[in-house]
């Protein structure tokens, strides 16, 4: 057991005066006094601080003749540190290795031969990072995402058989492409092109046609926002192309199709995309659709959100108030950033045909919901409702909605 002799004898081998010691570990130099005195117990923190600051261990005398306690042994000294650092762990007080180094050496080396669990773990993993990302907490998602993509990669080139490489590159497919969306949505779009274009080059690989067409949606979104909406038209194009995509995917590629022929200034062929993503819903295929597309595409209210849009940029407000409408109605609570795309279109809708009341406490509402969550997009959307809100006379309004905006 250590006693205060010991520390004394440790401190004064070190020619380190009582005073400059208690001012070093900012502790009262009366109480290490009479701990060196045996006048206080000492604690394992007080050991702790000691063997920290003075560098070497404290060299305990033997309690009832515990010979693993033998004075000057590895074993001992090694003992004595974990004891305390367990000690000190105990009260918050512990000095601890760095995580990375701590990680250092776990196994998280690909299997020589990949089969349908490594498989189906990338799967799981994508699915509760679609629920956390879809429900708005995107940056806890992205941290999760990025360990499992950089894991999913090495498994690419290792031994499998065709079935389960026919699976897994759709899987590390969807993986980068929600990852991509995410990194587009914190506002780094030529990253998310890069992350966007692996995710593509792999669904290409697999069987999922869907899968790669709403990959190059996403890309086509990313390249409109960066200011070639055109360019993001004929990347839709060269999707539609592929007649073994589901209808539910067709209607959706059509109406993003619109929204950025409404950006290039092409409402005409907004328009015609409309009428062809309404055609395509007339020839519901859910059934057929896969997986991942039941929390994206095909889910309640996504189509009416995604014509919604698109007819509200074209300028068609009443056809677009009744989609939007529909869209809050029917989303899922974890549709929160689509949800709040819809309502902000709402409010601006309301403001401008005269309606302030209701178009103040849909905005309100916006606010509120957006206020925790971490959005390029929402925060663009509550921009434009911010400027609806000073041109149609309603001061106020902008100013809160601003405050919510610079909080972000």
């Amino acid at each position: 057991m250590t006693t205060g002799q010991d520390l004394r004898s440790l401190r004064e081998s070190q020619g380190i005066s009582l005073d400059a010691f208690s001012r070093e570990i900012r502790t009262s130099k009366g109480h290490l006094s009479r701990v060196e005195r045996g006048e206080r117990p000492v604690t394992p923190a007080l050991v702790l601080a000691y063997e920290r600051t003075l560098g070497v261990p404290v060299a305990a005398t033997p309690e009832n003749g515990d010979a693993s306690f033998s004075e000057g042994t590895v074993d001992s000294v090694r003992r004595r540190q974990l004891l305390s650092s367990i000690a000190a762990a105990s009260v918050g007080a512990a000095a601890l290795e760095p995580l990375t180094r701590l990680l250092d050496g776990l196994p998280s080396l690909p299997p020589g031969n990949v089969g349908l669990s490594e498989v189906k773990a990338i799967e799981s993993a994508t699915q509760l990072y679609m629920d956390m990302d879809l429900a708005g907490h995107s940056s806890t998602a992205t941290a999760i995402a990025g360990g499992v993509l950089s894991w999913s990669v090495s498994l690419l080139d290792r031994k499998m058989s065709s079935t389960t490489r026919e699976r897994l590159f759709p899987a590390v497919g969807l993986l980068a492409d929600r990852l991509g969306w995410a990194t587009y949505d914190s506002g780094a779009s030529p990253r998310a092109i890069q992350l966007l274009t692996f995710a593509l080059d792999n669904a290409a690989q697999g069987a999922d046609r869907d899968l790669r067409a709403h990959i190059m949606l996403d890309l086509s979104t990313v390249v409109t926002d960066m200011g070639q909406p055109s360019d993001g038209v004929e990347i839709l194009r060269m999707a539609l192309g592929d007649e073994r995509i589901s209808s539910a995917e067709q209607a959706n590629l059509h109406a993003v199709a619109a929204r950025h022929c409404a950006t290039a200034g092409q409402r005409t062929e907004g328009l015609r995309h409309i009428v062809r993503a309404e055609e395509a819903l007339s020839r519901d295929s859910k059934a057929i659709a896969p997986d991942w597309a039941h929390r994206i595409t095909v889910s309640a209210g996504h189509h009416d959100s995604a014509l919604g849009l698109a007819l509200f940029a074209l300028g068609e407000d009443e056809r677009a108030r009744e989609r939007l409408t529909a869209a809050v109605k029917k989303l899922d609570a974890g549709r929160t950033r689509t949800g709040l795309r819809c309502l902000t279109r709402l409010a601006v809708l309301d403001i401008r045909a005269g309606a302030r009341d209701q178009g103040e406490g849909k905005a309100r509402q916006a606010a509120a919901k957006a206020a925790d969550i971490q959005s390029t997009r929402v925060s663009t959307d509550l921009r434009m409702v911010i400027n609806t809100a000073r041109r149609h006379g309603m001061p106020d309004l902008a100013a809160e909605l601003t405050t919510v905006l610079k909080k972000k």
